[in-house]
């Protein structure tokens, strides 16, 4: 995974350089997601899970705080799933070699595409991270055919978060 120390100098250099890192997984390979075409709907956000795990439980997070990673599907499961994460801090301190802060704390260092489907999952996404987090995504072309009536209908977005979603926030971090 992409928080192995193989790819340090990967992710020094995109510090370095200020680019946006985009992740988008490419499904599991369990031949078992595979007979109900689950590759891509569970794969995905297990996938986008695994690589938050590492790139935090690595400490890449720690070491390159000013990175700019932006995850497809809102982070999967991730974000969703943070208080058995957390409670790792107490009861697999080992958990913690490479970082400082509990896993949740890392959450508000990366952005999320909006490409949920869902807009109840959008809402509880900007509750964990906050609408200055969100991207706006498509998955094109095979994904939301109105992504960006999608999130202007999401509730508890006021005009203001929704602009910068669909554009706004993506224009601020490539410059």
């Amino acid at each position: 995974y992409l928080g192995d120390a193989q790819f340090r100098p990967f992710w020094e250099a995109a510090q370095d350089l200020g680019v946006v890192t985009f992740m988008h997984p490419d499904g599991a390979k369990d031949p078992w997601f595979f007979q109900f075409g689950m590759w891509n709907s569970l794969g995905q956000s297990l996938e986008e899970a695994k690589f938050m795990a590492s790139v935090i439980y690595q400490g890449i997070l720690e070491t390159y705080p000013k990175l700019k990673i932006v995850l497809a599907h809102g982070g999967g499961y991730f974000p969703h799933n943070m208080g058995r994460l957390d409670r790792n801090v107490k009861n697999a301190p080992q958990s913690m070699k490479n970082i400082t802060r509990k896993p949740s704390e890392y959450l508000k260092n990366v952005y999320y595409d909006t490409c949920l489907y869902d807009p109840t999952v959008l809402s509880a996404l900007i509750k964990i991270v906050g609408p200055d987090r969100l991207l706006l995504g498509s998955d094109w072309p095979i994904g939301e055919a109105d992504p960006v009536g999608f999130v202007n209908r999401c509730p508890g977005i006021d005009d203001a978060e929704k602009r910068m979603i669909t554009g706004g926030r993506v224009a601020e971090l490539i410059g």
